[in-house]
């Protein structure tokens, strides 16, 4: 009896951690004079109906959860549909100085990868191993990542 009491409540506090757990939340802002196509692999096949996109470099300080909405309703910032490849992946064109949140369906890490082109190189978003490609890459509190296109 009480190791069944115990695997219960063990249970019901994995399915409240799992159920409470933060989302992803993914910035990229594309600080070149060229737009980028960015291309996002899931790992699984829940996709977004569109993507925000804010029509200027916001600051870093001001990349949070709540942040776009803000800009979104000073009309600032629009909705976009994405544009699917198949069933796990799509691209976003992503314009010069613009910047634009990727973190779609709430999950904890939805992505398998997230990639562009600079030079000819294949670039990886949110990897410091992507050598030649020229990104700073920022950690916000609440799992806010920001990637900072450069080159």
């Amino acid at each position: 009896m009480k190791f069944c009491l115990n695997f219960l409540l063990g249970l019901l506090f994995s399915i409240y951690t799992i159920s409470c757990s933060p989302a992803h939340v993914l910035f990229v802002k594309n600080n070149t004079d060229q737009e980028k196509e960015i291309f996002v692999e899931l790992v699984g096949n829940k996709f977004p109906k569109s993507i925000l996109f804010c029509k200027e470099l916001v600051s870093e300080e001001n990349l949070e959860h709540n942040a776009f909405p803000k800009y979104y309703k000073e009309g600032k910032c629009f909705q976009m549909p994405i544009n699917r490849i198949d069933d796990k992946s799509y691209i976003i064109n992503l314009p010069a100085k613009y910047t634009v949140n990727i973190a779609p369906n709430n999950s904890i890490y939805p992505f398998q990868k997230i990639s562009y082109s600079a030079e000819g190189k294949k670039c990886l978003i949110n990897n410091l191993e992507s050598k030649d490609c020229e990104q700073k890459l920022n950690k916000q509190t609440k799992l806010v990542f920001i990637t900072e296109i450069l080159k």
